[in-house]
């Protein structure tokens, strides 16, 4: 049977997310033993686990234009310093329990949903010859910061042909690349009847309806989302699909609300059907999480989304706006104009929705079966007992230095020429 180690970090819920759908995809094929760990929870302090979670929430919401300053500063980098990236830091806490993890759950896979397991991976594999392939996933529609400390997984799956150029141009090989898409829940490729949709969650069959499936964030949250939605629509006959998921808060705070005539709410708290809701909808207004993003567009969803938001959202809206599935405001005034021309002139929602089509990936079905026609590994020679555990953080930290040094004097001669 094959064994899968899948590598995630709890930043936000989309890494999570995938690394358990793909867990559930490779268990609905059969012929796998799965363990996903949590990298940072699992290996590093609790310090590092609260920064790429909560110390993200609270920078992109607090301070949003510093957290962008700082993305943009390192997006144009120099790969030859991949070694030597932020990054590094975190990433060597780890590298001494995922070594020990790796020695005793005996992976044929290893498949990353973040960027600090490849990098893991890429750091351990300059000291030990690890006999598994490893695979990550890229999980935004851009070339995000230090990937390029990650070049030394066997593969990577990046969101479609468009992108090859990007991570060919920071040390990735063509080969390593593959255009499969984003591993987000299949079922929304599987879009129900929207009537029907709509009347499971009780809903009327021929009213404009819009989800709003935004989360926390830089303004204010779902729930200030929600109320620059009600003011737009004001005085529209239109159906409102509020997904709150684990705010409790916001959930509470619409239940106590009033609508004016012609509004109705579907208040849903927590879901792990998603796709329903997208079923039933006609457009979704949302922030441009690569995972959420996705799943919009594997739904044929057209989307809406702020225009101020973290770096990398903001480029995967761009994306969408540039392939025709989505659009952007900047406050309450522009987003009031484009859902009154998309309520106004189906034509424009359907031409939308049509062109999903070019961009729809079961990417989660695809790696899947790529991962388990991989070969199994052959671990003799790198036995458990021969490894000295206590040695492994010191030992790759050696080796990443030394791969810096000697990155730093290739670059130094390049120019002396």
């Amino acid at each position: 049977m094959k064994r899968i180690l899948i590598l995630t970090v709890t930043a936000g819920n989309a890494h999570n997310a995938c690394a358990l759908g793909m867990k559930k995809k490779l268990a609905s094929l059969g012929g796998a033993e799965v363990k996903i760990v949590d990298l940072l929870k699992t290996f590093s302090g609790r310090t590092n686990a609260w920064v790429a979670d909560s110390g993200y929430a609270i920078s992109v919401r607090n301070f949003l234009d510093l957290y962008n300053a700082f993305y943009r500063y390192y997006r144009k980098a120099d790969p030859s310093k991949r070694y030597a990236c932020p990054s590094q830091v975190t990433v060597l806490s780890v590298v001494g329990g995922l070594m020990e993890e790796i020695l005793s759950f005996r992976p044929d896979v290893i498949y990353c949903t973040h960027f600090y397991g490849a990098i893991a991976l890429t750091d351990l594999k300059l000291v030990y010859a690890l006999p598994c392939k490893t695979v990550a996933s890229c999980l935004d529609y851009v070339n995000s910061p230090f990937w390029e400390a990650g070049i030394g997984v066997d593969y990577l799956s990046v969101p479609g042909c468009d992108f090859i150029g990007e991570f060919v141009a920071e040390g990735f090989r063509e080969e390593q690349i593959l255009p499969m898409g984003l591993p987000v829940d299949e079922r929304t490729l599987e879009r129900a009847d929207k009537a029907e949709a709509r009347r499971k969650i009780g809903l009327k069959e021929d009213v404009f309806t819009v989800m709003v499936m935004f989360g926390g964030g830089y303004w204010g949250g779902g729930f200030a989302i929600f109320k620059s939605l009600l003011k737009a629509v004001s005085g529209r006959k239109v159906q409102i699909i509020m997904i709150n998921g684990k705010n409790e808060r916001d959930f509470k705070k619409i239940e106590k609300m009033n609508f004016e005539e012609g509004i109705d709410v579907v208040n849903v708290g927590f879901t792990d059907n998603v796709p329903l809701y997208l079923s039933a909808a006609d457009v979704i207004l949302s922030k441009g999480g690569g995972a959420s993003v996705t799943e919009t567009v594997n739904a044929s969803v057209p989307m809406i989304a702020p225009e101020r938001m973290a770096a990398q959202e903001q480029s995967n809206v761009e994306y969408m706006k540039r392939k025709g599935v989505a659009l952007s405001f900047k406050n309450e005034k522009e987003l009031k104009g484009l859902l009154s021309t998309l309520m106004d002139d189906p034509n424009i929602l359907r031409q939308m929705s049509e062109k999903t089509y070019f961009l729809r990936k079961n990417a989660i079905n695809d790696l899947a079966h790529f991962m388990l026609s991989l070969p199994d590994a052959d671990y003799t020679g790198l036995e458990r007992e021969k490894i000295d555990l206590s040695e492994v953080k010191r030992t790759v930290a050696a080796a990443v230095k030394n791969a810096n040094r000697a990155m730093q004097i290739r670059r130094k001669d390049a120019k002396n020429r």
